[in-house]
């Protein structure tokens, strides 16, 4: 399925009015025609791409839009998607048909016929959602019956008629009713929440404009390229930089929607959101409530546009709002969690790195390790460009830890960057000075071809002692250059899961209306090798309890691909070429004994098996058969670890999700600092560390001369 759709998420779901009929009916201005011709000449040749084959563009960004706006395949028929597809091949290729076809002299893309695409859509989704909700409110649904809902993508077809749509859109509606049912609500509880969902879906859809279907159109044009490019209504920009400036008073997360739900896509370092520890990307919001408000009712959200659930989530500094979740890895939706959050605004010191230093027993004497948590790589422009002496970032906060941890007589050091989706290009060039000094860290290649190395020509080695850096698969961007040039210096061991895979920088541009990003360059490895599509491989892979290629740059279909260039001249740390064989057969043993990295395998092994779930069942007794299947396995995985530990086991679900939410509580009224002993994965990560360093003989470590 075409993953890029969550770009087009915070337009493209729509709503009208109960009962009424009316169509949908908007076309392009001459105006609209004429910016799309201002951002199709802009990016056709300032992209780093600029020499993409375009002669069949139409008929490419049709198919994406096509499993944009219908991956499921429920809203239109076989012959339409035809009849379609034989329009932009026909604006493609005028030539190639005795009848000329006229293309507009205002735009190369075919606006008008994306325009009548994007209409229909909002017509039939129109159109699904009045058959859905009068079917919802017949109260008629037989949840004995055995039918299911086929979600494995590779089964799924065009219907041939409208009639077998329908068949589709009343599965889907006795599907939502049933789910509300599993929330622990009655038949007339969900009926009413699903019918006030499908009200406001109807609403929304009425409010739709031509900027609305101007941007995803042209988001249609700009994915084509590669998914980071994109266009910025002049109102999306507004909201855009208001995010980047970080002044906003919320919550700190980045929402998108897909189907229907407004999803959470990242936290930001240090926000409200990352502060509970609750909240995760892919988690979906059901309702939220202004807990400050005494009459506030929770609002049901499903189906709701982005900005408007942007609206209710922002507040005043200092109050409280609570989500209603779905969990992002849950097997069903009736799964739910509540969080409640202070709402405040993100400052740059709680972005910043923080420090904890730990003491582990082995062979007989005690050895002492930093760990760094480093969520963001920040720097304060303004009081740079000022020239204020006194200006926060991350590579000043992080050398001023370094200095005390060798006060403490820290042995080695930790650096986690788990999350932290990068930042400053300029901060991971000045964090990679404090730990292999003076020398280039990466390599730059524009557009026109022109390759340029990046460093720091004056940075001083702060740290000589052993180090090592925790990555995941949220890693990206600054935080692979500086993984990256760790591993290639052989300065340090990287731990964890491949890394995300962007390699591309962009800019940001005006527009005669609105502003536009596009991708202007990569950035490659001191080696040559592209970080961008692979990303960063640790030299110790950790468990996951997921497919980490669900998500990442190689998830998306227009991602540029990974390639290399010429490698330029740098000169590596000491290190013995055994030594990585050594410290990943000590982790597996680790991992065979250790039942916390055990637990980790048992749900990645229960993963495995759902992921491949072709069917939902639209049964009532065989739905609830499986949540409480599923809540006996959580059960049995938990008490199989605590009993491995000596542990208190749970009498029951209720009895560990009681102390779950307990132990939580407790975390958010307690002052900050770096878990160890609840993070598996970190506490494995010191143990290799520590490995590190008794293998290693060079523990003061300088470059090789």
């Amino acid at each position: 399925m075409y993953k890029q759709k969550k770009a087009l998420g915070l337009v493209a779901i729509l709503l009208l009015s109960v009962g009424t009929e009316a169509k949908i009916n908007i076309s392009a201005s001459a105006e609209k025609q004429k910016l799309c011709q201002e951002i199709y000449q802009k990016i056709t040749k300032e992209h780093f791409f600029n020499d993409k084959d375009l002669s069949s563009i139409n008929s490419e960004i049709f198919d994406v839009l096509v499993d944009q706006l219908d991956s499921r395949k429920i809203y239109f028929t076989e012959n339409e998607i035809s009849s379609f597809r034989r329009k932009f091949y026909k604006f493609d290729n005028p030539i190639s048909y005795q009848k000329k076809y006229v293309r507009s002299p205002l735009c190369s893309i075919d606006l008008k016929s994306k325009f009548a695409f994007i209409n229909l859509y909002f017509n039939r989704l129109i159109e699904a959602t009045n058959y859905q909700l009068k079917e919802v409110s017949k109260k008629n649904f037989d949840f004995t019956k055995e039918e299911i809902i086929i979600i494995d993508d590779d089964q799924k077809k065009w219907q041939r008629s409208r009639f077998e749509l329908r068949k589709k859109w009343r599965r889907l509606a006795k599907n939502d009713v049933l789910t509300s049912m599993l929330a622990e609500k009655k038949l007339d509880e969900a009926t009413e929440t699903i019918e006030k969902r499908y009200k406001n879906r109807l609403r929304r859809i009425s409010q739709r404009n031509e900027e609305d279907v101007f941007s995803i159109s042209i988001n249609n044009l700009t994915s084509f390229f590669d998914p980071h490019s994109s266009y910025f209504s002049p109102k999306s920009a507004e909201d855009f930089e208001m995010t980047m400036s970080l002044k906003l008073e919320g919550i700190g997360a980045l929402l998108t929607t897909e189907d229907d739900y407004p999803t959470i896509v990242s936290v930001v370092p240090g926000g409200p959101a990352e502060k509970t520890g609750k909240i995760n990307p892919d988690d979906k919001i059901v309702k939220i409530s202004q807990v400050e408000e005494s009459n506030s009712t929770p609002t049901d959200v499903v189906g709701w546009r982005i900005d408007e659930v942007v609206q209710l989530i922002r507040g005043k500094a200092g109050t409280k709002v609570e989500l209603e979740l779905i969990p992002g890895k849950t097997e069903d939706l009736s799964e739910r969690k509540f969080v409640t959050i202070t709402r405040e605004e993100v400052k740059l010191e709680e972005q910043a790195a923080k420090s904890r230093v730990i003491e582990i027993k082995r062979n007989m004497q005690t050895i002492k390790i930093g760990l760094i948590d480093l969520p963001t790589f920040y720097i304060d422009f303004n009081a740079w460009r000022n020239r204020d002496p006194d200006f926060r970032s991350s590579s000043k906060d992080v050398e001023g830890i370094l200095k005390k941890f060798d006060d403490q007589k820290v042995e080695a050091v930790l650096i986690d960057l788990r999350g932290n989706s990068g930042g400053s290009l300029y901060e991971a060039n000045k964090l990679t000075g404090l730990f292999v000094s003076s020398g280039a860290t990466l390599q730059v290649k524009e557009n026109n071809g022109s390759v340029r190395p990046w460093g720091d020509t004056r940075a001083k080695q702060i740290w000589k002692k052993p180090m090592a850096v925790m990555v995941d698969r949220y890693s990206a961007s600054a935080s692979e250059i500086f993984a990256g040039a760790i591993q290639d210096y052989q300065r340090g061991i990287i731990i964890g899961q491949k890394t995300f895979g962007k390699g591309t920088v962009q800019k940001l541009d005006s527009l005669s209306s609105g502003q536009i990003k596009i991708t202007e360059s990569k950035f490659y490895r001191i080696t040559g090798s592209g970080m961008q599509n692979k990303g960063i491989h640790p030299d110790i892979t950790l468990p996951s309890t997921w497919d980490i290629e669900e998500i990442g740059e190689s998830s998306y279909d227009t991602a540029l691909p990974w390639d290399e260039i010429k490698p330029i001249r740098f000169q590596k740390f000491s290190m013995e070429s055994s030594l990585i064989s050594q410290l990943n057969d000590q982790h597996l043993i680790r991992v065979n004994q250790n039942p916390n990295l055990q637990y980790i395998l048992d749900i990645r092994k229960r993963y495995e098996i759902q992921k491949n779930k072709e069917v939902i069942s639209l049964n009532l007794i065989n739905r609830r058969i499986e949540k409480e299947e599923r809540q006996s396995w959580a059960l049995d995985i938990e008490n199989k670890r605590r009993a491995s530990l000596n542990l208190e086991i749970f009498s029951s679900y209720k009895a560990m999700e009681d102390y779950s939410d307990a132990k939580e509580t407790e975390k958010e009224d307690s002052d900050f600092e770096i878990e160890i002993d609840d993070d598996y994965l970190l506490n494995e990560g010191t143990q290799i560390l520590v490995d590190y360093m008794l293998f290693n003989q060079n523990i003061y470590l300088t470059k090789a001369s």
